[in-house]
């Protein structure tokens, strides 16, 4: 009996430890905090910090580095298992003014919108950054801060920012999301063709134009050739309109061109 008596003891606890158990995977605290209900501000935050400290574990897709006038454009996604997790996009008008604009989709809904911008006006520069909260894709809260140093804009606190007639501004969003996802693919006003490779005595650059008028471009740095490369050099108007298959990697908000005989990979490259 006493026996019996310890044996049900031992089932006890260990069925109160396996219901108490929370799992040390990465991706755990995100799963934590992926149900919709009582979602508030604070949980927002949880879950989009929670993203942030894991995004190395998530697959990440890039576009090319675009450019219309002074503005430049480029994008990220970061998925889980093929869900959109975090969009990213970077713009800049060339020194006057950058943004960045971060979207947090927690089961397929967008639930904050985060925008760190910096501008310069006659008195010098101005940062501001702003977080957009989203329920059932209805905005209920908005909060920034502004400052004119990164070293001051981090020691503020978010103020609550009171909308018009208690009624905060609608957002296309689902048009922003769109823009990104072609420019990651490359497709729509961000479908690319080849116009010309040029050469400096220092560098070389594959020089691409929107097959749509009026649009992009974009331009690749060729530090390493390849048979791609000689092809493009040497038989400039054959490929000349045509749509190249290549793969790169961004670094320092560059396009840098990845030869075929490299083993650095990019998952936006694979599909070009």
């Amino acid at each position: 009996m006493k026996l019996q008596s310890l044996l049900y003891a031992v089932l006890i606890i260990f069925l109160f430890q396996g219901c108490n158990f929370k799992s040390k995977h990465p991706q755990a605290e995100i799963a934590d905090e992926a149900g919709d209900t009582g979602i508030d501000d604070k949980s927002v935050l949880r879950f989009s910090a929670g993203v942030d400290r894991n995004i190395s574990n998530f697959k990440k897709e890039y576009s090319l580095v675009y450019m219309s006038g002074d503005l430049s454009l480029y994008a990220e996604k970061y998925s889980r298992y093929s869900n959109g997790m975090l969009y990213r996009t970077y713009s800049a008008n060339g020194t006057t003014s950058d943004v960045t604009k971060s979207y947090y989709f927690k089961n397929d809904s967008l639930i904050l919108v985060k925008e760190s911008s910096r501008f310069l006006n006659g008195e010098g520069q101005v940062l501001k950054d702003t977080r957009t909260y989203l329920r059932n894709n209805v905005t209920f809260k908005i909060d920034s801060r502004t400052a004119s140093s990164e070293e001051a804009i981090h020691t503020l606190p978010y103020l609550s920012v009171q909308p018009a007639d208690n009624k905060y501004p609608t957002e296309n969003y689902i048009n922003d999301i769109k823009a990104m996802d072609d420019a990651i693919r490359g497709t729509d006003k961000f479908e690319m063709v080849f116009q010309n490779i040029t050469t400096y005595p220092d560098s070389r650059y594959i020089i691409l134009k929107s097959k749509h008028p009026g649009n992009y471009t974009a331009s690749i740095l060729v530090k390493n050739n390849d048979p791609l490369i000689d092809s493009l050099v040497n038989m400039t108007s054959v490929f000349k309109d045509e749509k190249l298959k290549f793969k790169w990697k961004v670094v320092d908000n560059e396009a840098v061109y990845v030869p075929v005989a490299d083993t650095i990979t990019s998952a936006s490259g694979e599909n070009k």
